[in-house]
């Protein structure tokens, strides 16, 4: 007797209130389906890592020695020996000169929930701001989430180039007027020098650059102003194309940090660091 004659044959013997209640049964059970229904997958989720003073205050030399323990293709495993996390990629570049911002790009067990359209792990939505903490067998971080699938394509996102002038300010001590740099900090950099990330990517390139006699003004005995040239310091302009996202109009560098006037350039090169002021954004 196949399925169709067993229901034919079974259904004359059933009163209409338990097939209707059959009939509801049926229709829960598919409610209960797709309410609660979720898939799991693995997505491709970059996270920026935060600082973990305990951890880096166990090196000597925080930035690069922690840098050292995020390996690509390293894993994160569960209690069975299942991978639920693997690092694809690792980005740093320095904003000071013994920091580091890190990033890394891992693929993880997520559960989707199809009706909310959101990704979930330990417990929480994988959202742009939240933070996990991840355990690979070289480096435990925690991490907060920066991008994910579908995120750079709701925010519109855009990579772009951006040109700005920008003049390295730092303040004399002994003459509050003067932004001037020694000598030898002004001849450390040239026009075509750039910054670049771990993986080598281009994040900022000097286009141009100008060093001239730091001006400062000084009193004769008269009492009058009189502007004159530092012998020594030096005033840098520079021309910086940057490489930056455009996120809802607003224009970011190195990832989150605003291209605005008087906003600091990070400029680390293996000959020296300065944080040039931007002065103007050309285009």
């Amino acid at each position: 007797m196949n399925i169709k004659m067993f229901l034919q044959h079974n259904s004359k013997k059933l009163h209409p209130i338990d097939m209707a209640f059959m009939g509801i049964a049926l229709l829960s059970l598919i409610i209960f389906y797709f309410v609660f229904k979720r898939d799991v997958k693995f997505i491709t989720i970059r996270v920026k890592v935060a600082d973990n003073a305990t951890v880096l205050q166990a090196f000597h030399s925080p930035s690069d020695e922690f840098m050292t323990g995020f390996i690509v293709g390293d894993t994160e495993k569960d209690e069975l020996g299942r991978v639920v996390s693997k690092i694809v990629n690792v980005e740093s570049y320095k904003t000071q000169p013994n920091q580091q911002v890190i990033y890394v790009d891992i693929n993880t067990k997520v559960t989707y929930n199809p009706n909310r359209g959101v990704y979930s792990a330990q417990g929480k939505d994988v959202v742009f701001g939240e933070s996990f903490t991840f355990s690979f067998s070289k480096v435990h971080f925690k991490g907060i989430v920066v991008d994910l699938p579908g995120l750079s394509s709701a925010l519109h996102i855009k990579v772009t180039k951006t040109i700005v002038r920008a003049q390295v300010r730092y303040e004399n001590r002994q003459f509050s007027d003067i932004y001037g740099v020694p000598s030898y900090m002004a001849g450390a950099f040239k026009v075509g020098d750039t910054v670049v990330d771990t993986r080598g990517n281009v994040l900022a390139k000097i286009l141009e650059l100008t060093t001239v006699p730091a001006k400062r003004v000084v009193f004769t005995s008269e009492g009058q102003p009189v502007e004159v040239s530092d012998p020594e310091l030096k005033d840098m302009y520079l021309v910086i194309e940057l490489v930056t996202k455009e996120v809802n109009g607003k224009i970011y560098m190195f990832d989150y940090l605003p291209v605005l006037i008087g906003e600091t350039i990070p400029i680390y090169t293996q000959r020296a660091d300065i944080l040039p002021t931007i002065t103007e954004i050309v285009k």
